[in-house]
C-alpha cells in the first residue's frame, strides 16, 4: 500500500468507523499491519500480554478495550487466559486500562520477527538447492507460498497413479488457490492384505481389526443371503460414490504451523499409501482433498511484507484498512456475536456473509460434491480441537455424541505421538461466542457431519512464532489424529451404514 501523506493521514485519522449500535469511534493507525512501504514491518518494542478473565463481565470489558483500541488478539477470547499484542504507544495506557492480572509473555516482538523479507530468503535457497519434497528434512523450516505451491504440483507430478490437482479458484490479487486429491482409484480396498510399517501398532490393535473383520465378515454374509432370497444380484449393485475428507490450513495468513503441518499430513498419506495399514484402510475409503494454503493471498503478504498478517488482502470500505477475517465470514449465523464491524479490527467480517473469496471457495466445494463427510479447519495456536457450534452459544448439534466422540478419539491419538494434549469441545464452551466461522457453516449447511476446527502447537509459549522445530512433531501427530478420525468414520459406516 502506498504511504499516505502527512495530510492526508490527518484527515482519515478524523474518520469515524460506524459501529452496528451506531457507536462512532475514531481509528488509530497504531499497527504496522496498516502500513506498507516496501520495507518488513517492523514491532520494536510491542509486547504480547497475557491477561487472566475470570468471568463472562471481564470478558465482555477486555473485549471493548480490545475493539476500541484497534488491538490484536493472538488467542481466542475465553474464560481463563487471553493473550493480546500491544503497540509501544498504547502499553501504559493498555495496562492501566485493565483491572485484571496479566504477565507478559512476550517483551520485544521484534525479537522473534526477521529483519528482512523471510521471501527473498526462500527464494535464494531454493534457487540453490531444489527441495526433496519426500523427506522430512523439507519440514524443518517454514516455506513460502511459491515453495508450498511447488510441493503441491511435484506430488501430483511424482504420483499420478493416487494424486490428482484440486483448483478452488483465484484470490482477489489473482493467485489461485489448490491443493491435491488422494485416493488410490481403480483398486478394490479389500483385495490385498497390507502390512503396516508400524508392528507396535499392529499388535496393540490386533483384537480390534480381528473384531472389525468378523463383523465385515457377517455383514457380507447377510447381505449375500438377503440379495439371494429377494433376487438381486451384486451386478446390479452400484459402487457408492466416494466419500471426501477436506482439510486446509492457512486460513489466518500469520499461522504458518497450519500449511507447513497441513502439508506434511498429505506426504505421509501418500508414501504411506499401500505401507502403513490404517493410511491405507483411510486413503482406500475416501478422497483426501488437502489445501495447504487457503488465504494465498494473505500467506504471501506474511512472507513478504508483514509477518502478523491475519486477513485476506480485499479491499474494504477504508482504504488504508484492507482485508477480511476469513473465519468470521462464513454464512451460518454470520454477525451473531464474536467479530467486528469495523475494517482496521483484526475480526472484520466483512460487509456481509460471503464477501471473501477464500470461505466462498471452499464452500462452493463442498456443495458441488455433496459427499463431504469430514472438514478440518487448522489454525493456531492453544491446542484446542473444536466442534460446533460457536455463532450460537445455545444451539448442539444434533449429531454432537458422534462428533464428541470422534474428537475425543482424535485427541486421544494426536496425545499418544509426543504426549501433547488437546482440549475438546465446542467453539462456545471451549472459548467463547464467534460468529461467521466454517466449522458452524459446513456442518449447519454445507452438511459435513464432522466438523472441526483445530487448533496447533503451543498453548501461547511462542504464540503465532512458532520455531521450526515443531514442525515436524505437530505433524506426525497431527497424522495421527486424522487418521485415526477418518478409520473411525469408516468403522461407524461399516458398522450403521451411509447413517454415520
Amino acid at each position: 500500500m502506498h504511504l499516505l501523506t502527512i495530510s492526508l493521514v490527518l484527515t482519515l485519522s478524523a474518520l469515524c468507523v460506524a459501529q452496528p449500535q451506531g457507536q462512532q469511534r475514531p481509528f488509530a493507525a497504531v499497527h504496522p499491519s496498516n502500513k506498507n512501504n516496501g520495507e518488513y514491518a517492523r514491532f520494536d518494542n510491542e509486547q504480547v500480554l497475557r491477561v487472566q478473565i475470570s468471568s463472562i463481565e471481564q470478558l465482555k470489558q477486555l473485549e471493548a478495550i480490545v475493539e476500541n483500541k484497534n488491538l490484536d488478539l493472538w488467542s481466542n477470547l475465553r474464560i481463563g487466559t487471553v493473550d493480546v499484542r500491544v503497540p509501544l504507544s498504547e502499553l501504559e495506557a493498555f495496562k492501566a486500562a485493565i483491572p485484571f492480572p496479566f504477565s507478559v509473555m512476550i517483551s520485544n516482538l521484534q525479537d522473534l520477527v526477521p529483519e528482512e523479507a523471510p521471501a527473498a530468503t526462500a527464494l535464494l535457497q531454493n534457487n540453490l538447492k531444489p527441495w526433496n519434497f519426500t523427506d522430512d528434512s523439507f519440514w524443518l523450516k517454514y516455506h513460502d507460498l511459491a515453495t508450498l505451491n511447488t510441493f503441491t504440483e511435484t506430488m501430483v507430478n511424482q504420483f499420478p497413479r493416487i494424486v490428482t490437482r484440486t483448483s478452488l479458484g483465484h484470490t482477489h490479487e489473482g493467485r489461485e488457490v489448490f491443493g491435491l486429491t488422494i485416493h488410490r482409484y481403480n483398486r478394490d480396498p479389500e483385495a490385498d492384505d497390507v502390512d503396516s510399517d508400524d508392528k507396535d501398532d499392529d499388535n496393540e490393535l490386533d483384537l480390534e481389526d480381528l473384531i472389525e473383520d468378523l463383523v465385515k465378515e457377517v455383514r457380507t454374509e447377510m447381505r449375500s443371503w438377503w440379495s439371494w432370497l429377494v433376487g438381486f444380484s451384486k451386478s446390479q449393485k452400484k459402487s457408492p460414490k466416494v466419500k471426501t475428507i477436506l482439510l486446509h490450513g492457512g486460513q489466518h495468513a500469520r499461522e504458518w504451523i497450519g500449511p507447513a503441518t497441513v502439508s506434511y499430513i498429505a506426504k505421509e498419506l501418500i508414501l504411506g499409501y499401500g505401507v502403513n495399514k490404517k493410511i491405507t484402510q483411510a486413503v482406500d475409503r475416501y478422497d483426501f482433498t488437502i489445501i495447504p494454503v487457503l488465504n494465498a493471498d494473505g500467506y504471501a503478504y506474511t512472507w513478504e511484507h508483514n509477518r502478523m498478517w491475519r486477513k485476506n488482502r480485499q479491499p474494504t470500505s477504508i482504504p488504508f484498512c484492507p482485508g477480511i477475517d476469513t473465519n468470521r465470514n462464513w454464512g451460518y449465523k454470520w454477525n451473531h456475536g464474536g467479530s467486528s464491524g469495523n475494517p482496521c479490527n483484526e475480526a472484520y467480517r466483512g460487509p456481509e456473509a460471503f464477501a471473501a473469496e477464500e470461505p466462498t471457495m471452499i464452500a462452493n466445494y463442498i456443495l458441488r460434491k455433496k459427499n463431504v463427510v469430514a472438514y478440518l479447519d487448522f489454525h493456531a495456536y492453544s491446542q484446542l480441537w473444536m466442534t460446533p457450534f460457536g455463532g450460537d452459544c445455545s444451539e448442539i448439534p444434533d449429531d454432537d455424541e458422534d462428533i464428541m466422540e470422534g474428537g475425543l478419539g482424535a485427541a486421544k491419538a494426536l496425545m499418544d505421538v509426543h504426549g501433547t494434549k488437546f482440549a475438546v469441545g465446542s467453539i462456545c464452551k471451549i472459548i467463547y461466542q464467534a460468529s461467521g466461522s466454517s466449522v458452524d457453516w459446513t456442518y449447519a449447511e454445507g452438511g459435513v457431519k464432522y466438523s472441526y476446527g483445530v487448533e496447533l502447537r503451543d498453548k501461547g509459549l511462542h504464540g503465532y512464532m512458532l520455531p521450526a522445530k515443531e514442525i515436524l512433531p505437530s505433524g506426525q501427530e497431527t497424522l495421527a489424529a486424522v487418521v485415526h478420525l477418518a478409520n473411525f468414520i469408516r468403522v461407524r459406516e461399516d458398522q450403521w451404514g451411509d447413517k454415520v
